[in-house]
Formats: C-alpha cells, sequence, structure tokens
C-alpha cells in the first residue's frame, strides 16, 4: 500500500517526480482517480483542480483526513503544521487526540499496540472501530426475542392448530410449534457484524485481522446484514444496553463514509474527511469547558446583526464563541485554525478582515459593558510571544491575541 503523507492547503501534482521538484506527485492513474473521487459534488470542497508549472494539479483545502483509492494508494491529509517532507506520526497523534476530544467515534481508549507515529491513519481508523466494537461486545451482545415458527418432534411453545389440522398423515408425528427464542438477531447487532466483515477485508495490520476474527467469532450467531438502510432505520437499544448506543456512528463511518457513491456508482475508493477549523473550535470550546467549568460557553450563537433593512437583519452575526464569566460579563472569541507569524510584530499576521470582525461582534454582543474583551484564539507557533499581545480598540476594547499549544493537556 502506498501512502502519500501531505498538508492541508498543500498542492499535489499529476505524474512522477522529476529534476527539483518540490511539490508531492502522484501518479497520473491514482491523480485521474482522486480527481473522480472530488468531482462528486459531496466531495467537491475538499480540493480544486489547478496546475502547477503546466503541469495538473489539485489544490487541497482545510480538510484533513484520508482518500483512499482502488489501486491501494493513500492519500493522506494532516493538519497545516504538517509540511511534505516532514516525519507525519506527530501530526497523526495531534489529529487523532483533538478527534477524541470532539468526536465520540474516537473515544475509545486505544490499545498500547496501536502507535499512529508507525501506523498510517486508515489503519488507525480502522483500528479504532475495531476497538470500539470489542468495548461494547465484551459489557454484552443485546439479544431480542425473535418469534420461531418450526416443525419439530416436541412440543415447544404454543401447537399452530390451523397448520397441524393440515398436516399430511405420513408427517403426523411432527408438531407445528410457535414460540419465542431469546437471540441476538437484531439490526445493531447485524449492522456491527457487517462492519467488522468489512474492517477484516480492508486491513492489513496482522494485529487488526486477528481482533476481527475474535469480533466475529463473539458474534457467531449474528448473520451479517443485508439491507443496511432498512437496519438502522430500525436501530433501537432498550435500556439494558447503552454501551451499544456509540457503535451507530462506527457502523455509519465503516459502511458509508469507507464506501461511498461516486457518479451514482458504488466506488471501491473512500474518503474519510474532518473540517479542521470544525474540529479547532469544537476542540478549543471543550478545553474551556472543561478547564473553566464555572463559565458558559456557547458555541455560534445566532439571531444577531450589525444592522437593519425596513425592520430586517442585515450583516448576521454569528461568533464562534460568547463566553459568560461568572460576573455576568461577556467575552466574545473566534478560534481561527491558521498560522500566525511570530517574526511579523507587532500583530502576528492577524488580518485586517478579523479584527474589524471582532470589532463588529463587540458592538453588538457587548453593549453597555464596561469592559469589552475580544480573543482570537490561534494554534501555537514556536517563536510567538509567551505573554499575549493586547490590541486596545476605541470604545475601552481589548483584543487579545490567544495561542494554545495543542501538544499539552491544559493548552489555556
Amino acid at each position: 500500500m502506498t501512502v502519500l503523507s501531505v498538508g492541508e492547503h498543500e498542492t499535489v501534482v499529476r505524474g512522477e517526480r522529476t529534476g527539483h521538484f518540490d511539490r508531492p506527485t502522484l501518479s497520473e492513474a491514482a491523480f485521474d482517480a482522486v480527481t473522480e473521487l472530488i468531482s462528486d459534488q459531496e466531495l467537491s470542497p475538499i480540493a480544486s483542480r489547478t496546475f502547477h508549472q503546466a503541469r495538473p494539479a489539485i489544490k487541497l483545502s482545510q480538510w484533513v483526513g484520508v482518500l483512499r483509492i482502488p489501486d491501494g494508494t493513500v492519500l493522506e491529509i494532516l493538519p497545516k503544521l504538517h509540511r511534505h517532507g516532514d516525519d507525519p506520526g506527530k501530526s497523526r497523534e495531534l489529529l487523532l487526540k483533538m478527534l477524541a476530544a470532539v468526536d465520540e467515534r474516537f473515544r475509545h481508549a486505544p490499545s498500547t499496540e496501536l502507535d499512529p507515529t508507525r501506523m498510517p491513519l486508515f489503519e488507525v481508523f480502522l483500528r479504532y472501530a475495531l476497538e470500539g466494537f470489542r468495548s461494547a461486545v465484551r459489557r454484552g451482545v443485546p439479544h431480542a426475542y425473535t418469534a420461531v415458527n418450526e416443525e419439530r418432534v416436541g412440543l415447544r411453545g404454543r401447537l399452530d392448530l390451523p397448520r397441524q389440522l393440515l398436516q399430511l398423515p405420513h408427517r403426523a408425528h411432527l408438531l407445528h410449534v410457535e414460540y419465542d427464542e431469546y437471540l441476538p438477531d437484531r439490526p445493531e447487532t447485524r449492522l456491527v457484524r457487517l462492519s467488522v466483515e468489512r474492517i477484516a477485508s480492508m486491513t492489513k495490520v496482522t494485529r487488526s485481522k486477528r481482533l476481527a476474527r475474535e469480533l466475529l467469532f463473539a458474534l457467531d450467531g449474528v448473520p451479517a446484514s443485508h439491507l443496511v438502510q432498512q437496519d438502522f432505520r430500525a436501530w433501537r437499544l432498550e435500556r439494558g444496553y447503552p454501551h451499544f448506543k456509540a457503535l451507530e456512528a462506527l457502523c455509519r463511518l465503516v459502511l458509508f463514509e469507507l464506501n461511498p457513491l461516486v457518479s451514482g456508482k458504488k466506488s471501491t475508493s473512500f474518503a474519510v474527511l474532518f473540517d479542521m477549523n470544525r474540529v479547532y473550535e469544537s476542540y478549543v470550546t471543550k478545553q474551556l469547558q472543561r478547564q473553566f467549568p464555572l463559565w458558559k460557553v456557547q458555541t455560534q450563537v445566532g439571531g444577531h446583526s450589525l444592522g437593519s433593512i425596513n425592520g430586517q437583519r442585515a450583516f448576521s452575526l454569528r461568533p464562534d464563541l460568547v463566553i459568560t464569566l461568572p460576573n455576568g460579563s461577556h467575552v466574545i472569541a473566534d478560534t481561527k485554525w491558521k498560522r500566525l507569524s511570530p517574526n511579523d510584530p507587532p500583530i502576528y499576521g492577524v488580518s485586517n478582515a478579523d479584527a474589524y470582525q471582532m470589532l463588529a461582534y463587540s458592538e453588538v454582543f457587548q453593549q453597555g459593558q464596561q469592559e469589552q474583551e475580544l480573543w482570537l484564539i490561534y494554534p501555537y507557533i514556536p517563536g510567538f510571544p509567551v505573554r499575549s499581545p493586547i490590541v486596545y480598540i476605541a470604545g475601552n476594547r481589548q483584543l487579545r491575541l490567544l495561542t494554545i499549544d495543542l501538544s499539552i493537556n491544559n493548552p489555556f
């Protein structure tokens, strides 16, 4: 399996590397397969077609994750802190750490043998799904009473009298009976069984294959789902099986995201991708809520605008975070998944548009507040000052440039 690790927003060029070419490249067949995959309307935001030195290329966007094409080539798109040619291990660890905080599919503690610094992201995703399935199966497989109608020698349950009266003479010694049996055959377990079978066929890691076989043995009495959409609609868990709730998202990951439709046809390509802007915003929110439990942190607060026209809102405002402090005052914050420029003081590359946007937020959300504090929250870049710079804005407003170190557990 060929794995090409690149960073978000990089340019990938079609064809073989020649001379001093400094861009990541894909073979012509692999490149064409990737462009076909991103031509699907749902995947079009991932990249756009372009040219580099007169050669066809694709320009990646802020989406990270995995693209796998039929010939086995995997395009691994990592957070922008990674650059082509760097060791991708730390970038994988960073991405998985953030996903574990914001996405329930990655909250199961991975086994100690799972090393994202060495294992491709594709295999890591499959292993996380297997670990989730194993954790739930160990706590008990859901069962349900299923109606059984059969012909047998002895009486069990209820005699089906209408059918028995029609019994042929040479089969008079057999009884038609009806009874309920407590079986693990139900929509949830059928979907899990099918998901594990799919993973077993996709993974190339020996230990993951072994774990898949163990799970299939534990689900021995469960047939694989043949009506996937219908079984998802019938997914219902009783009070005794809350540990199976998270598996619905894992099954959707394996059965849908790993097996997408491309141009209306089944494809052996797949894509598991995440918008880093949203991942970063969610991660920052989770960290604030965890480290400052007395703060009320609201995300994407809508219903406000900068002005109005004939009674209708004009220029809608939706800040990433509205933080209510214990004293009742509000701090307005925006998360920016951007690289600051440590060597460009005093504003370190903060765009005018971002500053104007924060001023508009303050005008609407902090009216009448004596101290108006605004935060722009960026990922930490080595060389950035330890003390947060403060930009003083008219109207007693203070704009702080905060950075959080994503490599530590308590970044604030």
